[in-house]
Parts: structure tokens; C-alpha cells; sequence
């Protein structure tokens, strides 16, 4: 997942290749594919950007940033991260994060398409909700 992220930092910096070209990243462990459609380039939330990761067992995942979503009136730039072969439990993940990085979401599912776990950051306030509907929070509202 650490990849996934850093993968997910990159987008929302703005730094995933030139055009519609396709940039490779590798380590000794995975293998990153970004690739940007020319008209998202330099966009805070790049719609058709796929960032498609690969490790060394062959467990893939692939994210494709979808569009912008509107949540307590922020606008959140929306991905969906697709999952082969995870030993997580994990079929799919929704993410949503606002341009200053100041509100986000994270929502995975399962194969069936039940909500395994929801992660939000919404006012300061970070809330985990767990597969059982258990739920955590962390953190004091801003004000």
C-alpha cells in the first residue's frame, strides 16, 4: 500500500509524465506505470490519469482517477483502485482527496462489494470505520 500512496502523491502533485506519454517507475520490489491524457496534464485531479502498479508476486493493482466529487461542499478529486489477487480481502478502493489535501476519503471493498473498511479526514477530525460498522475517531474539529 506504501506504493500505492506515494503513486497517489505523485498524481496529485502533478508529477506523472509529460503529455499522454506513459512513465515507468521501478524499484527493487514494484513496477509503476503513469500514464496522463495531454488535456489532464498539470491538473490538480488529471481525469483519465491510470497509474498501474505491479509486485513481485504479481499482485496488480490499477488506479484510474475518475472525476470530481462534491462532499460538505469541497469539491474532492475522485480515483478508483482496482485489485488483483490481494490477500487483503481488498477487491477495490475509492479514493477521494480535496486539492490542499486538507479533506479525504477512503473507502475499500471486497469482492461482493461490501464496504471493508471507510477512512475519512474531514475537518481535522480523522474517522476509521470498520467492516463490523465499528467506528474510531481521532483528532478535534477545526474551528
Amino acid at each position: 500500500m506504501l506504493i500505492l500512496l506515494i503513486a497517489i502523491t505523485m498524481i496529485a502533485a502533478g508529477c506523472s509524465g509529460d503529455d499522454s506519454e506513459t512513465t515507468t517507475y521501478t524499484d527493487d520490489e514494484y513496477e509503476v506505470t503513469v500514464t496522463t491524457p495531454t488535456d489532464a496534464e498539470n491538473e490538480w485531479c488529471p481525469v483519465g490519469t491510470v497509474v498501474t502498479m505491479q509486485d513481485p508476486e504479481g499482485q496488480t493493482m490499477e488506479m484510474e482517477v475518475v472525476g470530481t466529487e462534491v462532499v460538505n461542499g469541497v469539491t474532492l478529486c475522485k480515483a478508483i483502485v482496482e485489485i488483483d489477487n490481494s490477500d487483503e480481502d481488498i477487491a477495490k478502493v475509492e479514493y477521494l482527496w480535496s486539492e490542499e489535501a486538507e479533506m479525504m476519503i477512503w473507502t475499500s471493498y471486497n469482492d461482493a462489494g461490501d464496504v471493508v473498511s471507510k477512512m475519512t479526514m474531514i475537518d481535522g477530525v480523522m474517522t476509521v470505520t470498520d467492516e463490523t460498522g465499528q467506528v474510531m475517531t481521532f483528532g478535534m474539529p477545526e474551528e
